[in-house]
């Protein structure tokens, strides 16, 4: 999930602190534009694994019923 790269080149990696935060709050999730895929560690994929709840923005509205 953390590529090698960006642990060297000092970028910032979030993905696995947003996870573990999700999994310690109640009635949390994940809002991620990434769909998941059978071959990679997208954040979809590594939630599913962890069952922590994952959705797009779209999803995320709807669960909060956000009204325009």
């Amino acid at each position: 999930m953390i590529s090698k790269q960006k642990t060297l080149q000092g970028k910032p990696v979030a993905d696995p602190f947003v996870i573990a935060l999700a999994k310690c709050l109640e009635n949390s999730c994940v809002v991620t534009s990434e769909t998941k895929s059978s071959n990679a560690a997208k954040l979809p994929n590594v939630c599913e694994h962890f069952k922590v709840d994952w959705t797009n923005l779209e999803g995320f509205m709807e669960r909060e019923d956000w009204r325009f």
